[in-house]
């Protein structure tokens, strides 16, 4: 049984799939050497440029759109919030979630 994944997620995908297609086509690469370029498999990149998540890994996924040029295209949104910094992830590696303990008296 496959595990949830949202509609919109699965879309997202597809669209970004399909601009890494699009990019590879237009710089007029294979796709297996661009994958030789990268360092990763044929068949990851395949699974990318085919829209599936399953069986890519993040780091594989950002080799692909940052060797095809569509980083900038796809994360100039996270790039200009200024409400993200490197101060604020380093803040936030250290914090933890912690469950409440219950109480002899909560039975």
């Amino acid at each position: 049984m496959k595990a949830f994944f949202p509609v919109q997620c699965s879309d997202t995908l597809l669209r970004i799939a399909l601009l890494v297609k699009l990019a590879r086509l237009q710089q007029g690469v294979r796709q297996v050497d661009l994958a030789e370029r990268l360092g990763i498999s044929l068949r990851t990149f395949r699974r990318i440029e085919a829209g599936s998540a399953d069986g890519v890994s993040l780091r594989d996924f950002m080799l692909v759109v940052w060797g095809l040029g569509v980083s900038e295209r796809l994360f100039q949104g996270l790039r200009d919030d200024e409400s993200f910094s490197v101060e604020q992830l380093e803040a936030a590696d250290r914090k933890r979630v912690r469950l409440p303990r219950s109480k002899p008296e909560d039975f």
